[in-house]
């Protein structure tokens, strides 16, 4: 054989080695063993599920879950305890202030659209949400796959990045749908497959508002949402998945009752304002000035009964809330159970949230268990550390939040 074939035979022997190497079982860059092993953090929000609502009876799966890992005496709320700036609170750690979301309608000077949670032009437009820093946006630019099955803010681009997998909300999607989707994306092989993932219910929340807090259709609701709790454990112990499972229950809010009857008029207060306009109506209301005389406006919103009202600058400071620029001018808080409205023959819900978070109607839920969480209990807990404790379940670096990052030390295993 001739001298020049000799370093090609060594070059194919070298391929043919590195071939058979592989066939035999060879370890790649990624083992994968280790990707098979990889545990999921899984979490879920029961919108308006109060704490005093769960027993060993009602819901009997989360009742095991709280049980078998921690439950907080309560999840305290960031303010305004509504829907939209407590789910983003959740897996940001910042505050409503920092986030920008204030409420689940605002306007802001930068756009003359106006965002609500029913619009769809407004929730898919990034414009609202670049101040936030949600957990699927670390995630995914650390290496991990992140799946939302409904959450606020996962159905526009964050820093030109969604969840690997989301959905458009879609209120009437049934539990057994919603189940059979997030199994559908937790069934890929290892590499694929969510390390972070959510899911939302409204249930509660829905029954509520329409039928008061202690009724017969939020005991309903909750028996519902625990059946859907059951059987997606179920299904994560058929793919083997639930011992590698950490679960993260959790409430935006508590609900209080509001009686008709508790019902006070703001009719007519701003009469001598005609620039002035009611931004926000309810048990947290709001007045932007347009220009109006702020002074003169709050000796008018001095005459309201069960409320109390600030120019947003004067808020208590434990709200931690009132510079943001979509944030009206002035702020108004019912006492809970009352609720101001422009049009008293318009009748509200029989059930309400949005006072003060520190109040016990308001409180939310928290249970965290499964993969590497100790069993016990917790004092109350605010929802600004949720999101130090999943960054730490899943080794990533957080954005800049406003946390104290001390929960985790309470409820990880050593």
């Amino acid at each position: 054989m001739t001298q020049r074939f000799k370093p090609l035979l060594v070059i194919f022997a070298a391929v043919v080695g590195l071939l058979g190497g592989a066939a035999q079982g060879a370890p790649a860059a990624t083992p994968l063993g280790a990707a098979a092993e990889k545990p999921l953090v899984l979490l879920i929000s029961i919108d308006g599920f109060k704490p005093s609502y769960l027993s060993k009876s009602s819901a009997p799966n989360l009742f095991e879950l709280a049980n078998r890992g921690m439950m907080a005496q309560g999840l305290i709320s960031a303010f305004p305890s509504v829907t939209f700036p407590n789910h983003v609170t959740i897996v940001t750690g910042q505050t409503p202030d920092h986030h920008g979301i204030v409420n689940n309608t605002m306007t802001d000077p930068g756009t003359t659209q106006r965002f609500s949670l029913g619009s769809r032009e407004a929730v898919e437009n990034p414009f609202w949400w670049q101040e936030s820093k949600p957990i699927w946006i670390a995630a995914r630019k650390q290496g991990k796959v992140a799946s939302t099955l409904f959450w606020p803010g996962s159905e526009t681009t964050i820093d030109g990045l969604r969840p690997n997998d989301w959905l458009r909300y879609d209120h009437d999607m049934s539990h057994e749908t919603r189940i059979k989707t997030l199994v559908g994306w937790l069934s890929r092989p290892p590499a694929e497959r969510p390390d972070f993932a959510t899911l939302y219910f409204a249930d509660v929340d829905s029954a509520g508002h329409s039928a008061g807090p202690d009724s017969q259709a939020v005991q309903d609701s909750v028996k519902k949402v625990d059946d859907s709790i059951g059987e997606l454990s179920r299904e994560l112990k058929r793919l083997g998945l639930l011992e590698r499972t950490t679960w993260i229950i959790v409430s935006d809010h508590g609900m209080a009752s509001s009686p008709v009857e508790k019902v006070v008029s703001a009719q007519g207060l701003l009469a001598n304002f005609p620039a002035a306009r009611w931004e926000w109506l309810g048990a947290l209301a709001g007045v932007r000035l347009n220009g109006a005389s702020s002074e003169g406006v709050m000796q008018a919103l001095s005459t309201l009964p069960h409320a109390s009202c600030w120019p947003k600058a004067d808020l208590p400071k434990r709200y931690r809330f009132g510079t943001h620029r979509r944030i009206p001018e002035i702020v108004c808080l019912a006492e809970v159970g009352y609720s101001l409205t422009d049009n008293p023959a318009r009748k509200g819900p029989l059930g309400q949230h949005g006072y003060d978070p520190e109040d016990l109607s308001m409180h939310g839920l928290l249970i965290v268990a499964g993969n590497r969480i100790q069993s016990g209990t917790l004092g109350l807990v605010n929802n600004l550390e949720i999101y130090g404790l999943m960054c730490r379940l899943l080794g990533i670096t957080p954005e800049r939040h406003d946390g104290e990052d001390t929960l985790h030390q309470q409820v990880i295993k050593n």
